[in-house]
C-alpha cells in the first residue's frame, strides 16, 4: 500500500486590478489633516447600490494635539456648516463630498450653506 500523498498544486491568487480600473477615492485631494486638527473628518463607507460613494462627516474622539473633539457628530456638522457659510473653501469642499443622505441630514439640522 502506497502511503505517500501528493500535495495539491498551488492556486495562484488573482492579479490585482490595474489602478485605472479602480474607482477614484471620493476623498482624494481633500485636506483630512486640517479637518483632524479641528476635530472632525470625512469617512468613506463604501459604494451605494446606485454606484455613488457613501461619505459621512463625523466627529473624532480627540484632535491631533490630544484636545477633546466635538461632543457628537451634530456638533461637528454645526461647526463645518457654519464655517462653510462663512466662505471657508475646506468646509464647503467637505460638504460637497458627503453623500445625498448625509447632506439632507446636515441641511435639516444646520440649514443650507
Amino acid at each position: 500500500m502506497d502511503t505517500t500523498t501528493t500535495a495539491p498544486a498551488p492556486v495562484a491568487a488573482p492579479a490585482p486590478a490595474p489602478a485605472a480600473d479602480l474607482p477614484a477615492s471620493p476623498l482624494a485631494g481633500f485636506d483630512l489633516w486640517t479637518a483632524w486638527w479641528e476635530g472632525w473628518t470625512l469617512t468613506f463607507l463604501g459604494v451605494l447600490h446606485d454606484g455613488s460613494s457613501r461619505v459621512e462627516l463625523k466627529r473624532i474622539d480627540a484632535t491631533v494635539d490630544g484636545a477633546p473633539g466635538f461632543a457628537g457628530d451634530h456638533d461637528a456638522w454645526v461647526h463645518v456648516a457654519t464655517r462653510a457659510r462663512a466662505g471657508s473653501a475646506l468646509h464647503r469642499d467637505a460638504l460637497a463630498r458627503v453623500d445625498r443622505m448625509e447632506r439632507m441630514l446636515i441641511e435639516a439640522s444646520c440649514g443650507a450653506w
